[in-house]
């Protein structure tokens, strides 16, 4: 009877092997799956006088094929890919913007310049006065919808940041519940179930794609803790600790990212230390690409136009009055901190153009007099106000008057240089407005010497060493740096995620060759124990014919 039990042990055996490779066929196109390989062992056997004879064989596990080391690398390689990638999208939309060759600053501003050539050489045309007004009105419109365009991808990134604040507090929920049904099985059955160990892994890799995260699997149970990359705890077993995106205090246009540990607590968390991932790459393109664009844009706005008024204000216009302000600008406005306890407001101006400066500053009231105010630059840099008789603070360019009844620590955020181009307007009616001659008397209808002066106005260094054409250039060129160096950057990331990624296929993967020849071994290694069955089986039916 024991070459039967043999026998029906090694059919059993090729059975089960034959159930994993035809599932590891079924799914070899199946995102996230593992390769189970089965495991056999002898199934024992007795000692006789005559020698060891063994009990056949038994299946003693079928195990996933599976590289902690290898899935804890992709993770790493994915989200720095992620955040790469999700800044490099956002970037490519400035890119896109800045170097259209045929609608934009540069060339608008060459048309104002070429359509204020042909005025100069005939002061008096009123056709050459309108279309030098009408340029001057379409280099304003440029700046304002450059200015818009930038606005709007502020706000695309505070709803993508948003979005995927809300994707990790998902996979973060996944996860726990995964650990819950994983710890179940496991316990029931004292063996780890591959389909949701696979969903887990698929579901590390789209939280590793959002953010940066470290992984601590227990072998035994099959659970996993997750922390975020500063170390703090995301999902522990079973429990949760969410992300929440809101405004920023000193800032509502601008969302942040606070952490709610178990006590029900939130803490903001620095956009530095979420670095890598979808979410660290939109705070690095929002914090530095969209921030220096909005700067270099606005500075260029300020600096025309200030030097355009300062020129036509110096000469008369075809009627023989003194020239007015060409283009127009909001003053910078001042943001209360949400956490303010007082009803002070700030009214800031630009005292002088020349002298302001392309960053934050936060103003802190201090008390108890009105005039005790704490100044600091973005980079924590402490300025020293001059302080006037009413009150009112200058620094940089800017002159501060604070209004209303402040309390101790209440704060303000500006930047002197926010919205110059988003609310660029033409400020003269008409083209006879230009104040194109030196001279009042408005029979002098030949004097061009003022509108020279403009027209010398694209050849002045006006911000810093360059020119209003080298600047906007400058500005492109960063633009166009930055798309380079990310692309670049996004290369050898995907090249790395690639690399890691083929490690770990070649681990658990299913590669279909290998699985058809298993498939042919182990229908062989049935047929071999069908044989010997069959051999069990005319032994048996030779002893019950002997009479």
């Amino acid at each position: 009877m024991n070459l039967f039990n043999i026998a029906q042990s090694g059919l059993s055996a090729a059975q089960a092997a034959l159930n994993v490779v035809g599932n590891n066929l079924s799914n070899a196109m199946t995102d996230g799956y593992s390769r189970q390989n089965i495991i056999l062992g002898e199934a024992g056997g007795r000692a006789t006088g005559y020698g060891f004879f063994g009990y056949g064989v038994q299946t003693n596990d079928v195990k996933r094929s599976y590289d902690g080391f290898l899935n804890n690398q992709v993770r790493g390689a994915n989200a720095q890919f992620e955040g790469l990638n999700g800044r490099y999208e956002q970037l490519t939309q400035i890119d896109d913007m800045f170097g259209d060759n045929t609608n934009n600053i540069s060339v608008t501003m060459g048309n104002m310049f070429g359509a204020m050539e042909k005025m100069s050489s005939d002061p008096a045309n009123a056709a050459a006065r309108q279309e030098v007004y009408s340029q001057f009105k379409a280099i304003a419109n440029q700046y304002r919808t450059n200015s818009d365009t930038l606005k709007g991808l502020e706000k695309s990134t505070n709803t993508k940041i948003s979005q995927a604040v809300s994707d990790i507090n998902g996979c973060a929920k996944q996860l726990a519940n995964l650990n819950k049904e994983i710890a179940k099985v496991q316990a029931s059955s004292g063996t780890l179930p591959s389909d949701l160990m696979d969903q887990r892994d698929q579901v590390l890799g789209q939280l590793s794609g959002l953010t940066g995260i470290k992984v601590n699997e227990n072998s035994t149970t099959g659970c996993v803790d997750v922390t975020l990359a500063n170390g703090y705890s995301l999902v522990n077993g079973e429990d949760v600790c969410e992300l929440k995106a809101q405004p920023a205090a000193d800032d509502p246009n601008k969302l942040v990212v606070a952490y709610t540990n178990n006590a029900g607590d939130d803490m903001l968390l620095d956009d530095d230390t979420l670095s890598t991932g979808t979410l660290g790459g939109l705070f690095k393109f929002r914090n530095t690409d969209l921030k220096d664009a909005e700067n270099q844009l606005n500075q260029l706005a300020l600096k025309m136009a200030s030097k355009f008024n300062q020129v036509n204000q110096a000469g008369y216009d075809q009627n023989g009055d003194a020239g007015s302000a060409i283009f127009s600008l909001d003053d910078p406005q001042a943001i209360a901190n949400s956490n303010n306890s007082g009803d002070a407001s700030l009214v800031i101006s630009r005292s002088d153009n020349s002298a302001v400066q392309a960053q934050d500053y936060t103003l802190t009231f201090t008390g108890p007099s009105a005039s005790d105010w704490t100044v600091k630059t973005g980079d924590g840099q402490t300025i020293t106000p001059t302080v006037g008789d009413d009150g009112s603070l200058s620094f940089d360019g800017v002159t501060v008057k604070p209004q209303g009844t402040p309390q101790a620590n209440d704060s303000f955020v500006f930047n002197p240089l926010a919205g110059a181009a988003g609310s660029l307007t033409v400020a003269i009616d008409g083209g006879e407005k230009i104040a194109a001659s030196s001279s009042a008397d408005a029979t002098d209808q030949s004097n061009n010497e003022n509108i020279k002066k403009m027209l010398d106005i694209k050849n002045q260094q006006l911000i810093g060493k360059s020119t209003l054409s080298e600047a906007y250039a400058s500005l492109v060129s960063s633009v166009g740096s930055s798309m380079t160096s990310l692309k670049s950057g996004c290369a050898t990331a995907s090249g790395v995620l690639d690399q890691w990624s083929q490690q770990q296929q070649s681990v658990s993967g299913v590669d279909m060759n290998e699985e058809y020849i298993n498939m042919q071994m182990y229908t062989q290694y049935y047929q071999a124990n069908s044989q010997v069955l069959q051999t069990a089986t005319t032994l048996f039916d030779t002893i019950l014919s002997i009479k």
